[in-house]
């Protein structure tokens, strides 16, 4: 698969050597946090040992992080990059069976399901218990500021590599393909899916789009029980399929920058705009149009946390600058 070189997340020259060398882990304080951090790099360390010795290939992981609230920011791509290595390479590894590789995927998936729960709450759905009532917005009455906020973003200097990585994904041969065989059958834009996905699920083909849930059953979180009729384990395509007709999406005939915006909003919830006045970091987060503010769990808002995830239309900006998308009109 196609890397793109992210400099922060690459060994030093004299750490580059043994690709079976552990993670080096920079915990400042003995926080609870760091903790569960220094656990979860031993983890994905014991992962990518068990990989090698089975002949799979595997990226050199970076520095795990210098403290305990930039954890999801550097976990989540190392999770993913490892899962994209041992992916790639078990055509060619003769002494590992699917079993094996099966059993590395269903492991790095829950890993990175854990820490990915840990950073995001679920879905703002009327039906779950975690959603407040509130009444959408009408499109009408802010539409003019999705254009002229998407006009003026900025992705923060501080994110840039970070978003680099998003870009890699969203823009992969294989994730791609199956994003294209989901716009045929539904119609709906392959990066609007792409980005939900990178939201969503961190880019883990084993999990449910619509709530990052494994595959290996019907949806637990909210929605749960989703896809109906499914004969699991299936593949990632009729499941994600199922999740944007479960929103109605599939029937949108309109898919322009300000309808983009309002459906990924309306995905996650309303409740950061209209009870918090802020600009959602489901969409802005890593931009300038978002500094702090979020809700840590069900209906608990911390005014003062940073989502460590980039935000949709931040991942859009960069297709767009990148070259990989024209501009939605």
């Amino acid at each position: 698969m196609k890397r793109v070189n992210l400099d922060r997340r690459q060994m030093g020259a004299g750490l580059a050597a043994a690709m079976a060398m552990p993670f080096v882990v920079r915990l400042e304080t003995p926080s609870a946090l760091a903790q569960s951090s220094r656990g979860t790099w031993s983890q994905l360390t014991d992962l990518s040992e068990e990989a090698q010795r089975l002949g799979l290939s595997v990226p050199r992981m970076g520095l795990a992080p210098a403290a305990g609230t930039e954890e999801f920011s550097e976990i989540q791509p190392a999770i993913v990059d490892f899962m994209d290595g041992i992916t790639s390479s078990a055509p060619d590894a003769t002494g590992a069976t699917s079993a094996d590789v099966d059993g590395l995927l269903d492991r790095a998936s829950e890993l990175l399901r854990t820490v990915r729960n840990a950073e995001r709450v679920q879905r703002d759905i009327p039906e779950g218990p975690q959603a407040a009532a509130v009444t959408a917005p009408k499109f009408e009455d802010i539409a003019d500021n999705y254009r002229k906020l998407f006009e003026t973003c900025v992705i923060r200097d501080a994110n840039r590599t970070d978003v680099q990585w998003y870009v890699s994904k969203i823009t992969d041969a294989t994730r791609r393909k199956a994003y294209d065989a989901v716009a045929v059958e539904t119609c709906v834009p392959w990066y609007f899916t792409a980005i939900i996905h990178g939201m969503e699920c961190g880019f883990d083909m084993t999990s449910h789009l619509h709530n990052g849930d494994s595959l290996k059953a019907k949806t637990k979180q909210v929605p749960a029980g989703r896809p109906n009729p499914w004969l699991p384990p299936s593949d990632w395509v009729s499941s994600a399929v199922d999740a944007l007709r479960y929103d109605k999406l599939d029937e949108k005939p309109d898919w322009d920058l300000a309808h983009v915006l309002y459906r990924w909003e309306a995905y996650n919830g309303w409740r950061s705009r209209l009870l918090y006045k802020i600009n959602t970091p489901y969409l802005w987060s890593f931009s300038n149009h978002y500094t702090k503010g979020k809700f840590v769990a069900d209906n608990k808002w911390d005014p003062n946390a940073v989502s460590k995830q980039c935000g949709a239309a931040v991942m859009l900006k960069a297709l767009v600058e990148g070259g990989f998308l024209a501009p939605p009109a």
